[in-house]
Parts: C-alpha cells; structure tokens; sequence
C-alpha cells in the first residue's frame, strides 16, 4: 500500500513538472498561465539524443568571435533546453545549398530533421521520404504553437497537410504583411488643397498634381508622383516598398498569382481581364507623368522617398522606417498610408501564403516527436515567452539556429499587438502582465507621446501598430494563391514566359507597345506552355487533396 501511495504521489509530481515545463503562452502580448491539461514535456526529450539536419546559410551570416556553425549561442540553448543535440552533416549557400540538396533527395540520404520550402515538401511526400507527424502534432504541440495554428483559421495546418496527412510542421506568416497601403505626403497634399484619395482615380489626380504643381516650393520641376521600382509590375503576397500592387488590386487584379476563377479553377491571374484594365490605367498614370518616368529602372526606390523627390509610395504597414529616414532630412515630411478601394469600394488584398516553409521529418526516424520539441522550443524563443530566451543576442543572424530561420507567429499578430498597444496606452492593461515585446513597444510609445518625434527610433519602432494597423482591421476581401509551389513544365518554360510577360506589361505601360499587345501576350502564353502548366497546376492542386 506504501508502495502505491509513493507510485501515485510521483505520477503526480511528474505531471505537474511537466505542466509548469511547458512554459507561460503569450496570448496578445499578455502573459498566460501554462497550460494543466499537457500530458508530455513538450519542451523536452527524456533523454539526451543527437539529430542530423542541413543547413542553408547566406554568405552575409556572421558569428561573434569564437562561435561556429555547429558551435553557438542557438545550438546551446536548443541543446539545454530540449535534450536534442543537433548534428549539421554538411552546410552550403544559396545555389550550392539547392544542388547539394537534390542530390540528396534523390539517393534518400536525407538528415533526420530538415527545413523545406514548399516545392521540395511536395516532392518528399509524394515519394513517401517523409514521416506522417499527424499524431506528434497532436500529443506533442505546445498550447502556444497551437495557439498561432489557430490564428491562420486552420490554414497552415492544411497547407502542410498531403493525402489527409500532417508531413510536416509549417511556419506562419504575418499576413499583415500582404496589405499595400498608399503612403499620401499629406503635407503636399495641404499645401496643393487636395484631399485624401478614396478611389485610384483620386490617386491618379494626386500623383499628378505632385508631379506638376512644385508642392516643395523650390521652384523647380523636380517632384516626382508616385516612387516605383523595377519590379512594380508583379503583385507578389508579401507588399514591396515602390511596387504597384495597390493599384493592381484596385481593378482585383492580381498578376503573377494562381488564383480561383469564377468556376473554381486555377487560373493565372496575368492573362485576364482584369490585369489588362489596370495596366491600362497604369499606362495613362505614366504617360500622365504621375508615375516616375524612370521606375523600370530603379532597384529601389527609397532614395527618391527619402531626399524628399516622391510625394507618394505603396507599401506595407512598416514603412514607418523610411518615413523616419525622411524625416531625419525634413521634420516637416508627413506621410499617411490609405487604402484603396475598387470601383464598388471594396478592398482588395492578395495575402502572403500562410506558409512557406516545413519542419520534415526523414521516414523511418526513431523519435520524430524531436522536430515538434525543437519547433515548440524555437517558438517560445522566437515570441522571447521564454525568460531565458531573452538572454541570447537576437543581433546574431537566425540562420545560425539548428535548421535555420522561419517565422512563428501569430496570423494576425500586427492586430493584434495594435490592440494590446492601445489599452495598455489606455491604461487597461497593467504594463507588468506585458510580455517583453509589448513592454518594449509599451515603453518607445510613451516616450514618444511625451516629445513626439524626439527620437524616431521610438516613433518607427511603435507607428506601425497605430494608424497603419488600424487600417488592416478594416473588411477586405483577402485573396490567396491556389499554387505556389512548381510544376516540371514550369522548369523548362517558365523563365521565357516571365520574360514574356515583363517586355508586354513594360512595354504597354511606357507606351512602347499598343495596348491591344497584351491580347497577343495572352494567346502566346498559352501556346508556348501556359496551357500545359495551368493544366499541370490543375492536377497538383487536386493531388495534394485527395
């Protein structure tokens, strides 16, 4: 009887340790109780075991002093903090990654553990390479990383999701991230009686009018309408500082991009309709002269924003950066970001995938638990609801964790801290049941209500969660890729139909080829693999979801 009363007591203690191990989740930037229903240790492995993997590493990626690869401040703390001992078998850059990788994905001298994008995650679950991490998931993720699962509506469990079955454990991306906001020089605007757009023609007629009406005084035509850069004409998921994508979706126009058509097929967006009205008007901006005359050829257009030359970008809700760099040559700049509506007032948005990446595991691996308690581990470090976490330099390039840099975060993780910003502002949530990210927001936030502007690292560092990110929580209507990943006639025709479609899109809106030219554009894309690639996207779409 003595014996089972000290069976059951340690039972006990062992479960409650494995509960208080699990850590504190940060639900909205406030601290939250560990969860009591946990039943495992997802943090850690009951005995120390090693784990192989590659590693992608940019040539840029630098190492204090002393550190290496397989020896730094990532490595200790995954290794202390889950039992796993990870083993890089070999690492390489860029293209040398990518060749070395599908030699090994083809002789299945796979790592035990790997970070893949989409199109070698596909490629390994259709050959069976890869274990099924369905129950893992369920017995082993952490309440926090089911937390941000279940910020993305279930959708970056099913992107991960092959034949029914969970084969890997994907990232998340911050879909705020996909918004292109028109940022409006209001002091321009001001200073010209114009008011703020509300509809792409308003956009037009401010654009012109920065460009023609000298809004900076200096007597000099040297103003530019709206900044753009080399790759304007592509609506990719993630917005770029300078590209178009804004006026794009103003005609629901979403070039570069699978999407759903009216019957539910997967169609590319760059051959409809709708993509040719918006290079139509995008035609009449830059022979206009609202758009920079020398677009096509910038690789970035931040410097004309920042000297003051551009009365107007499109952008994401961070732009504050720039805006700050503006500032710093002319405090009286004033750039306010808008969203613009189509023809019947409704938003736009072409999301960013809501994931990119996957933790895999190699089939037939002893412990494939190991990949959910390295991704739970990596999270609480990431979203620093670790304590310990805190202590590691986060200036030290993410690469240098075991299998690499991928985001885990919250779908709506800007809305979110917007909302925690405000009341805590408000005073309703007390600044010590802030986590630290939130407190730092907290703190760069005040000090800048106090005297405003005094230091524009406070002020970029917080303005994003304020005024842009109010304008996200507005209704829109969010469209999202069918495809993104690649098709063997896609490897062989692709790169002559981009090139294609960049000469027809350039040259219809610099007035160099007649506008009717993109109905030739069309009818040669199909012929010259278009059709055999939709087809192929087709068939894709309908594996992955048998």
């Amino acid at each position: 009887m003595k014996k089972k009363i000290t069976l059951i007591s340690m039972m006990a203690l062992f479960v409650l340790m494995t509960a208080c191990s699990s850590g504190g989740a940060s639900k909205d930037g406030v601290k939250q109780a560990a969860d009591p229903n946990v039943k495992v240790d997802p943090f850690k492995m009951p005995n120390p075991i090693e784990v192989t993997t590659f590693k992608s590493l940019s040539p840029g990626a630098k190492l204090p002093a002393g550190d290496t690869v397989e020896s730094n401040q990532y490595m200790k703390y995954i290794s202390e903090k889950t039992n796993i001992n990870f083993k890089i078998l070999w690492y390489a850059a860029s293209q040398d990654y990518d060749q070395k990788m599908k030699l090994a994905i083809a002789s299945n001298d796979l790592p035990d553990v790997m970070l893949v994008n989409e199109q070698i995650f596909l490629s390994l679950a259709e050959a069976g390479q890869i274990e099924d991490l369905s129950k893992v998931y369920d017995k082993y993720a952490s309440p926090l990383a089911k937390e941000l699962y279940a910020s993305t509506n279930n959708k970056a469990i099913e992107k991960a999701t092959y034949k029914g079955k969970l084969m890997g454990i994907p990232n998340i991306s911050v879909q705020a991230d996909a918004a292109s906001m028109a940022w409006v020089r209001k002091d321009w605007m001001d200073k010209l009686g114009l008011q703020p757009p509300k509809s792409i023609d308003d956009v037009a007629a401010i654009a012109k009018a920065f460009a023609e009406k000298d809004p900076d005084g200096n007597g000099k035509a040297d103003t530019i309408g709206i900044a753009g850069f080399e790759k304007a004409l592509t609506v990719s998921g993630k917005a770029q500082r300078g590209d178009f994508k804004g006026i794009f979706q103003a005609f629901g126009a979403y070039p570069s991009n699978w999407i759903k058509d009216s019957s539910g097929k997967a169609v590319y967006a760059s051959i409809l309709p709708e993509t040719k009205q918006a290079l139509g008007k995008l035609r009449d901006m830059y022979a206009a002269g609202a758009i920079d005359k020398e677009f096509a050829l910038r690789k970035d257009p931040n410097e004309n924003i920042v000297s003051g030359k551009a009365g107007m970008f499109f952008g994401p809700w961070w732009s504050g950066g720039l805006v700050a760099d503006a500032l710093k040559l002319n405090p009286k700049v004033d750039f306010v970001p808008y969203l613009i509506p189509d023809a019947k007032g409704t938003v736009n948005t072409m999301m960013v995938p809501v994931s990119t990446q996957f933790i895999v595991v190699k089939k037939g691996m002893k412990n494939p638990e190991a990949a959910m308690i390295y991704a739970n581990t990596f999270i609480n470090a990431q979203r620093k609801v670790d304590p310990d976490a805190l202590k590691l330099d986060f200036t030290v390039s993410a690469e240098y964790w075991p299998i690499g840099n991928s985001t885990y975060d919250y779908a709506d993780a800007v809305e979110r801290k917007s909302d925690t910003l405000k009341k805590a502002m408000g005073g309703q949530i007390k600044p010590e049941e802030l986590n630290p990210e939130m407190k730092e927001l907290l703190a760069k936030a005040t000090r800048d209500k106090a005297n405003p502007k005094a230091d524009l690292k406070d002020w970029s560092g917080y303005y994003g969660y304020t005024v842009p990110a109010d304008l996200l929580k507005m209704n829109m209507n969010k469209v999202y890729s069918e495809f993104t990943a690649n098709t063997k006639t896609m490897e062989r025709k692709w790169v002559n139909l981009q090139k294609l479609e960049n000469e027809t899109f350039f040259g219809i809106v610099m007035g160099e080829k007649p506008f009717d030219s993109f109905d030739k554009f069309v009818t040669d894309w199909k012929a010259q693999g278009g059709d055999e690639i939709t087809k192929e996207v087709m068939d894709e779409i309908s594996k992955s979801k048998k």
